[in-house]
């Protein structure tokens, strides 16, 4: 789908805010860019929608045209790789999901941003980049020390349940990250639940071999114990540890919940399990932060469910462990773009203080401390308030370790777990055959050469790495 929006040339706009009319100055450089199209490719998602709602203001202001090509979550990386390494400037700016930056930083395809941030000419005097969570800049953008991306929102993921559905059936559901929330708890709640008969499922998983790398991950991560954590895909020495009891015990416990499920569910992804939740026959399902305004609580779009879910993080395992995911997406501006000035200029505006507050009402997430303290996030989107400690001090941007071969793992496990959802194999033939394909991708990737000593540091072993202040990036 492709949407072109057109406006007339300017150089300046006032608009009101809360009664107050604001004027929104530009630099002369900004000015001398009117007249200028960049182009931007990005997923099908809600908070990409709920940003575009400021596209017009932009063009409005800075007389620069925006052309947005948006495609399937599932189509995106493949699509993004063969335009980026064809090389002919067709977008200026790429939607980057963290999983991915490594590869896409590695390979060269993306222009560092600090000169940018730093050129008082092109950006904003207020842009204020150490307004960002540390980890959320540096775990969404910084590869090499070199930041590359701006995040437009950042959260854990968790999974999302019907309070109403639970009180009718005599469950307290527990707050969000309590000890009480496990992996039992889950189960046996989902259990209690499911009625066929009445057309509801216990829980929607998610169990396509493409969404294994995502959906699952919370699993192995809780089913770790308190010693192993930092181990759960390599070691110190890049040595795949991925077969275990620790990951066999994960995969039956994801796999159980096609107890809950019909017997065509072996590819649902969001998509399937989504509407399932949001059409009443299904109890819970996995969720990201940023999804939840848009998919679960808009009271236009979902009136039958908006305000009747408890959004909780994903459940502690037998050992206490809970998943530290960190998920984003960030703009990335294309080393191949011949309207890069314009391209930043546009990066900036959007990520700026006043439009990330100003979105979080149609459900853009936060990644400024401004944001999370701020009044429009607490009345529009309450659930993000609490999760602020969190992205500070314990989400791991590192979760899905950051290596360029991270794609080729996540499917991997896709492949190989999927397999076990079917019944073609069982939990430990998939942890076998996932350290056998993810040793030969390490391989393939020159970490097993004698002496070499070059090897990516292993940040998720000390996360001070990710603390830094912002602007401490080159």
């Amino acid at each position: 789908m492709r949407r072109r929006i057109q406006t007339a040339l300017a150089t300046a706009l006032t608009f009101s805010v809360a009664g107050t009319t604001i004027a929104l100055a530009q630099t002369e450089a900004q000015r001398a860019l009117a007249g200028a199209e960049i182009r931007f490719l990005q997923p099908a998602m809600p908070q990409f929608a709920a940003l575009g709602r400021f596209i017009p203001e932009f063009e409005e202001k800075f007389g620069i045209k925006v052309t947005v090509d948006e495609i399937p979550f599932d189509q995106y990386r493949q699509r993004s790789l063969v335009e980026m390494q064809q090389g002919t400037g067709a977008y200026d700016i790429y939607a980057v999901d963290v999983m991915w930056l490594a590869e896409y930083a590695t390979a060269n395809f993306l222009e560092p941003l600090m000169p940018y941030v730093k050129n008082t000419d092109l950006t904003d005097a207020d842009y204020d980049i150490n307004d960002f969570l540390p980890r959320v800049i540096s775990g969404t953008g910084v590869w090499d020390d070199v930041l590359y991306t701006i995040p437009l929102g950042a959260g854990p993921v968790g999974t999302t349940f019907r309070r109403d559905v639970a009180e009718e059936a005599g469950i307290t559901m527990p707050e969000r990250f309590s000890p009480e929330f496990t992996t039992d708890f889950m189960y046996e709640a989902a259990a209690k639940v499911h009625n066929p008969e009445s057309g509801m499922m216990g829980f929607a998983q998610m169990p396509g071999r493409w969404f294994w790398g995502i959906t699952y991950l919370p699993y192995l991560y809780a089913f770790q114990t308190p010693e192993t954590v930092g181990n759960e895909y390599v070691d110190k020495d890049w040595k795949i540890t991925i077969n275990n009891e620790r990951t066999i015990e994960s995969i039956d416990y994801f796999v159980s919940f096609r107890d809950f499920m019909p017997a065509d569910s072996a590819n649902w992804g969001i998509d399937e399990a989504t509407s399932m939740y949001q059409s009443g026959r299904a109890f819970g399902l996995w969720n990201y932060q940023d999804f939840i305004k848009g998919f679960f609580e808009d009271e236009e779009t979902h009136p039958d469910i908006a305000g009747k879910n408890v959004h909780l993080h994903t459940p502690a395992g037998p050992h206490g462990v809970i998943d530290p995911w960190f998920g984003a997406w960030s703009f990335g501006l294309s080393r191949d773009s011949r309207q890069k000035d314009a391209a930043w200029v546009f990066i900036q505006w959007m990520t700026s203080k006043e439009i990330q507050e100003r979105a979080t009402e149609f459900g853009a997430g936060p990644s400024r401390h401004s944001t999370y303290k701020s009044e429009t996030l607490a009345r529009h989107q309450p659930w993000w308030v609490d999760v602020y400690d969190f992205m500070l001090n314990d989400t791991n941007p590192d979760e899905r370790i950051r290596v360029p071969e991270w794609a080729e793992i996540s499917d991997i496990m896709g492949e190989e777990g999927n397999r076990v959802w079917i019944g073609e194999i069982d939990a430990a033939t998939a942890a076998a055959n996932m350290e056998r394909r993810m040793t030969e991708v390490m391989r393939r990737g020159g970490y097993y050469i004698p002496g070499r000593t070059d090897l990516p540091p292993q940040h998720w072993r000390d996360l001070s790495y990710y603390d830094r202040l912002p602007s401490e990036w080159k």
